[in-house]
């Protein structure tokens, strides 16, 4: 049971102090009772100036986690990799693939992980930890491995895909969250939470065998959500007691406000330089 835990913005689409720099991405620096954890690298642009300007060396780490395979959560992996030597590195199989993002005629965007973090991937081979399942990264901090989609509501429209031409859609199973065991009770970092708000929640507390959670940080991609979707996710917030929501990256102003409205007392505003301490 984590007793002290750190949580600090590396890279986001926001920043909360001078000479940090904003990117679309998130990469968090997980810190749980001396152990550090790089929860996603965002895009690679900002997180080499973000960690000298707040002063943070990455070095040691024990352990990167990639929540999924798209580009501003793997952009910066070379450039993590150069700064620090972890131990293993924990991704799920389907985020090697190739990933593309709907545009309004093909062929369309391709969204996947960057050449040169593929090449990083590839250097460090036998550090790779394949993660289908639940997986300790360390002492007390767990990745989900995939998260069965049991409801639709807030989970990912499709408009992702594995060939060029939107032939095939992307299951995007590679998707999943961390979860850490804290005295004050579990917290989840979510990296864009595409298999949905819902899901992945129910799933971390079926895993961990708990009916509450202590805090939310992360993307939750509801940025094109309905007002139902927004009131499934706010339902299973509220059922689930959570008292910490930092939404962040790929959220959604209209889902931050609809948050800080129904959540006054529970949303913190965060962004790149910002960190969530949690102490038993």
């Amino acid at each position: 049971m984590i007793e002290q835990l750190r949580i600090t913005v590396l890279a986001d689409n926001y920043v909360t102090g001078p000479s940090l720099l904003a990117e679309h991405g998130i990469s968090l620096l997980i810190e749980a009772d001396g152990k550090r954890v790089l929860f996603d690298t965002g895009q690679g642009r900002v997180l080499r100036d973000n960690l000298a300007t707040l002063g943070i060396a990455l070095a040691p780490l024990d352990a990167i986690v990639l929540s999924h395979g798209h580009y501003d959560h793997t952009g910066g992996l070379s450039a993590a990799l150069e700064a620090a030597s972890p131990g293993a590195i924990f991704v799920h199989p389907a985020a090697m693939a190739a990933k593309f993002v709907t545009g309004e005629r093909p062929p369309y965007h391709s969204i996947g992980i960057p050449a040169a973090s593929r090449e990083a991937l590839r250097a460090v081979e036998e550090r790779l930890v394949w993660t289908r399942a639940a997986t300790e990264v360390v002492p007390g901090v767990w990745c989900t491995g995939e998260i069965p989609r049991t409801q639709s509501d807030g989970a990912s429209e499709q408009r992702f895909f594995l060939d060029e031409e939107s032939h095939e859609p992307d299951p995007l199973l590679d998707d999943q969250a961390l979860f850490i065991k804290t005295k004050r009770g579990l917290v989840i970092a979510a990296g864009c939470a595409h298999a949905g708000v819902v899901n992945t929640l129910n799933h971390v507390c079926s895993l961990a065998g708990r009916t509450e959670i202590h805090a939310l940080i992360g993307g939750l991609h509801l940025g094109r959500a309905s007002h139902q979707q927004l009131e499934a996710a706010g339902n299973v917030i509220h059922r689930l007691n959570c008292q910490v929501l930092a939404p962040c990256h790929c959220t959604g102003m209209g889902a931050h406000a609809y948050f800080r409205e129904r959540f006054p007392s529970l949303v913190r505003d965060v962004g790149a330089g910002s960190s969530i301490v949690i102490e038993g």
